[in-house]
């Protein structure tokens, strides 16, 4: 992947900059422990993504699948995803 590819970026980093997760650090550790999946697939933090990618996501009490609409660049936190479904989770996850 190229540093400066405007139509990839790092998976932790889209994370981040989308809003999907506060820190990018903790981005990096929900898909180093297999919570953050690519198209059907676990994804590492330097996994590359692109628009059309879906994205699933384990959160503590919930599960939500989005799709990538956007590559959001720096400062436009809140973008470059649409919700597809939204499930909530019962079960400790901890």
């Amino acid at each position: 992947m190229k540093d400066n590819d405007p139509q990839r970026l790092r998976l932790d980093l889209f994370l981040k900059r989308s809003g999907l997760v506060k820190r990018r650090s903790l981005a990096a550790t929900l898909c180093d422990n297999e919570y953050v999946n690519l198209n059907g697939r676990p994804a590492g933090p330097g996994k590359a993504v692109k628009v059309g990618d879906r994205l699933q996501i384990r959160y503590a009490r919930k599960k939500v699948l989005v799709e990538v609409t956007e590559i959001p660049g720096k400062g436009k936190k809140g973008e470059g995803y649409k919700i597809l479904s939204e499930e909530q989770i019962e079960e400790e996850l901890f």
